[in-house]
This record gives C-alpha cells, structure tokens and sequence, in this order.
C-alpha cells in the first residue's frame, strides 16, 4: 500500500511538471510569432500625440504569453534607459486579422476608427519619446518592476540590467544623434543622423525577420493629425503604395531582394 501511495505521488508530481513545461514550450512558441508591425510616435500636431499607436502582429486568435510587454526606452543623454512608454500585452487575444492595436487611454485620435478585426488595448501612458528611442516587444520574469518612468539602465551602459528578467522579442530604433544615443535589446538602427528621427514606421507584409532593418520602412507623417499619409523625408526604400494602415494588414511592396525574407531570430540583451 505504502509503495502504491508513492508511486501514485510520483506520477501526480510527473504530470505537474510535464504540464508545466508543456506550458513554457507553448509561450516561448508563441512569443517567437510575435512581431512589432507598425508604428505611429509623433502625429503632425505640435501639442500633442492623439494618434500615435502601436501594431503588433500574431497568430490570429491566440493569446499573448503572460508578461509580455511594449516598451519605448529613451536613449537620450540624460534619460538612458527610462521608460517612456509601457503595456503589458499578456493575456491579450489576436483580432481576427493578427493584429494587436495600442492606442494611448488618455486621449482620441477625432476621425480615426479602427477596424473590428484588430484588438485595441490601451495603455495609461502619455506619449512615447520623440528623440533617441527604442521600440521592444519583450518577456519579463520581474514584471512587477516595470512602469512607466523606471530606469532600465542604472548605469547607462547602454544595456538592460539583468535585475529586470527581460527577454527581447522584437524591436527597432532610431537615434538623431549615434554618439550620444542608445539602442537596448538588441534593436537595430533603422535610422540615423543629424535629421528629425521619423514620424512612423512600417513593416514589409510578409517579412516577420525579428530585429531586421530592412524589414522596415519610415517617413513623416501628412497632415492632419488623423493623417495615414507618409510625407518626405522618407527612408531610401520607400515603397511607392506605402502608408499606414492603423488596426490593418499593412501595405507596401518590399524591394526584391528581400520580399522572400522570412522569420529570422534574434537572442540577447
């Protein structure tokens, strides 16, 4: 009797962890088909920013792992590794067409709808930073510590302190000025220079390379405000259709040497 009682423990304790593992397997999948798909950070407004959101991409109708957080990160001197910007995404379903939308709480884009086939989720944050910034789609296993004014980079090294628990997932930056901006996660520069840092971004459809530049293509936005019009200056491959499509499949067609890009990854910190 005795052994039986131990055994049956044994299983029920095999079961458990097999569950959870099966569990962790199921996130870490999930988590590798999520992407950053578009964003809008500064609007043609000189007030304010009531139209920038953020599009992030998935399997359509399934959930995001728990924890998994949008960050914009400052990268300006004075500001290293500050969150400008946060939401935690876990738990968040996929619209039909695999879109997550985010859209600030606190003000209305007048004029802009968003499709019934994305998820909106709003964030209690005010404005993503407008200089140097990073853009990250990350996991946490410290999430507790993350919100909207924490310091990333205690020590201004240029990178995410360990204390945090983060494991980036997918980004892109830009920085005005490469000898005094920083980049975090591992993102990659998609612009840089002397210039005004762009309006918005736009992910090739079709090209889910995590941490890809060439993935991506930028430009202002037009006027006004609810504007989905890319205007000069703009990267080097614009594409001719391209423009912004908030809550929807996005336009534009990649060059040629990349439109068969698919899923690359990308580890570190």
């Amino acid at each position: 009797m005795r052994w039986e009682v131990l055994m049956n423990k044994h299983i029920f304790f095999f079961i458990i962890c097999a569950s959870v593992l099966l569990q962790l397997v199921f996130a870490t999948n999930i988590s590798a088909q999520i992407r950053l798909n578009e964003i809008e950070v500064d609007t043609p407004s000189g007030i304010s920013e009531p139209c920038e959101y953020i599009e992030v991409l998935g399997a359509a109708g399934s959930l995001v792992p728990p924890n998994t957080f949008f960050l914009s990160i400052d990268g300006e001197s004075g500001n290293y590794g500050m969150v400008d910007y946060i939401v935690n995404l876990g738990g968040a379903k996929f619209g039909s067409n695999g879109t997550i939308t985010i859209v600030t709480s606190s003000d209305v884009c007048a004029g802009r709808s968003y499709p019934r086939e994305t998820t909106v989720v709003k964030s209690s944050s005010f404005a993503m930073g407008f200089g140097a910034e990073t853009f990250l789609l990350a996991a946490s296993t410290r999430a507790k510590l993350l919100f909207e004014g924490q310091d990333l980079d205690a020590n201004d090294d240029g990178k995410i302190d360990p204390s945090f628990g983060l494991t980036p997932i997918d980004g892109i930056a830009w920085v005005a000025d490469p000898s005094f901006g920083k980049v975090y996660g591992g993102a990659p520069k998609i612009f840089q220079g002397d210039n005004e840092v762009p309006d918005a971004a736009t992910r090739f459809p079709g090209d889910l390379a995590a941490f890809s530049a060439s993935s991506w293509y930028y430009g202002e936005v037009a006027p006004p405000d609810n504007s989905t019009q890319y205007a000069a200056p703009k990267s080097a491959n614009f594409p001719g259709d391209g423009v912004l499509t908030p809550g929807a499949p996005n336009k534009g067609t990649a060059p040629r040497t990349q439109s068969s890009r698919r899923g690359a990854t990308h580890k570190g910190q």
